[in-house]
């Protein structure tokens, strides 16, 4: 027994009850540290990416307005404009047509022949300029030419067609015999060119002498004077980008059909995407998965060199449809998952802290779970060696918990325990001497019983005899 005592005491400390609560308690401290900081990670990434689309939303919602109302503005410039130029030619033909109608109105009253009013009205006619080089031009319902300053015109013009292939004289010809009046756009070139330019005439047919009287300007500049306004606007929003950032080094930026930049930040250089052949892969790619409505963002995972190296970007898209632009928000991926990364050590930190904390109120908690358990065992082990003392437990036996209570009842059984065995152990004494007389008995008869025995008796009863005899004698 005793040596079953020793072996336990020299049980390693690792072994012990105590010790196995304290590693229970850290693998749970542990577990929980490690799922607390994944879930803080998870939890900082996606209110990072979230709070990042909210950005780029709110980038993309505000720049296309911007570019919305820049191209509204352009668009209305150019209205203006062209319904400004339309209006003087107007005016202009009106004014040639009284001058016209003058004429005829003199010839009807015999002041002047028809035909040297309509000479006149001719001359009148081809010798008008205004605004520089712009003309006059008259020509039959036929569309053959009865004056006009530019040489190139003259004769049956019907099937001329300008440089895009439209047969506009067919379209003067629709408006005066048609309506009546109206304007007709096509390209021309102007003196000394060679490269067309948008133009357009006003048409109107005088009825009495059936000509068609026509003057046209161009309206290139128009289109130029809107598209300098545009680029400044351009210019101002390239500014304004600057300072249009998302997650620290994020930017906004804008794309044309062809994939190369239109708008970009200021402090940024883009030119890669358009003189590359990765920067025009990536600029065709990202146009490519553009949303084909507006109000919509799509999201893109791509790698480019923005900030000198090849890196990992995320990027919302979304198309301002006018102008076939895709507006672009690239953030690096890794400012998306820096603050999780971030967040997760500050989260393993604290859980370290948390868990050497744990660690030393689960040894203390578990020390005070076990003492008296380790009592109890001292005892039992006492009791099997037959030194067990209820004594040892009254500490244990005190407390009011269900150690209280074990101790205890183990305190009554160990007592009871003690007592059964001095009662055995009186109880096997007396029975001990009981079965020594026995044996005595049983061994005297055993030998009383024997021949030897006997005949020692005879022998002896002779020698008394005999000893008596002799006395007598």
């Amino acid at each position: 027994m005793a040596s079953a005592g020793g072996g336990d005491s020299r049980l390693s400390r690792w072994s012990s009850l105590s010790s196995r609560l304290a590693v229970l308690i850290a693998i749970l401290l542990v577990l929980s540290a490690l799922v607390t900081a994944l879930y803080a990670a998870i939890s900082a990434r996606n209110s990072t990416a979230a709070s990042s689309a909210e950005a780029m939303s709110n980038a993309h919602r505000s720049t296309s307005l911007l570019i919305a109302q820049a191209y509204e503005e352009q668009t209305a410039f150019k209205d203006s404009e062209l319904a400004a130029r339309k209006s003087r030619l107007e005016g202009l033909a009106k004014a040639q047509i009284s001058a016209i109608d003058a004429l005829r109105q003199a010839a009807v009253r015999g002041e002047i022949s028809e035909q040297n009013a309509k000479d006149v009205a001719l001359k009148n006619l081809f010798d008008f300029r205004y605004d520089g080089e712009n003309y006059f031009f008259t020509y039959t319902p036929e569309m053959v030419s009865l004056e006009n300053p530019n040489p190139k015109f003259i004769g049956n013009m019907i099937d001329f067609k300008d440089a895009n292939g439209k047969a506009f004289f067919r379209d003067f010809q629709a408006v005066a015999l048609g309506p009546g009046s109206g304007f007709v756009d096509y390209v021309g070139t102007r003196l000394g060119s060679t490269t067309p330019s948008d133009k357009i005439s006003y048409i109107e047919y005088y009825a009495p002498w059936k000509w068609v009287l026509g003057t046209g300007v161009y309206i290139d500049d128009i289109e130029q004077a809107a598209q300098a306004k545009f680029d400044e606007t351009e210019k101002a929003l390239g500014v304004a980008l600057v300072n249009v950032t998302f997650s620290g080094d994020g930017f906004f930026f804008v794309l044309d059909a062809d994939g190369k930049p239109v708008i970009a930040p200021a402090n940024r250089d883009l030119s890669a995407i358009a003189t590359t052949e990765a920067g025009t892969a990536l600029g065709r790619q990202l146009v490519a998965e553009a949303p084909d409505s507006e109000n919509v963002v799509t999201h893109v995972d791509a790698t480019a060199p923005f900030n000198g190296t090849s890196e990992s970007w995320s990027m919302d898209l979304s198309t301002f449809a006018p102008l076939k632009w895709t507006l672009v928000s690239a953030v690096p991926a890794e400012s998306i998952s820096a603050p999780a990364v971030a967040t997760a050590w500050k989260q393993a930190l604290l859980s370290l802290g948390v868990l050497a904390l744990g660690l030393l109120i689960g040894l203390l908690t578990s020390r005070r779970i076990v003492r008296p358990v380790a009592t109890m065992t001292r005892a039992a082990l006492a009791l099997e060696q037959d030194s067990f003392d209820p004594a040892m437990l009254d500490q244990a036996a005190a407390r009011k918990d269900e150690v209280g209570t074990l101790a205890r009842a183990f305190q009554r059984m160990g007592s009871e325990v003690i007592e059964r065995e001095r009662k055995l152990r009186e109880q096997v004494q007396k029975l001990t001497v009981v079965i020594d007389r026995q044996k005595v008995q049983e061994q005297s008869e055993a030998i009383v019983s024997t021949d030897y025995f006997q005949s020692l008796t005879e022998r002896a009863a002779e020698l008394r005899g005999r000893f008596g005899e002799e006395k007598e004698d």
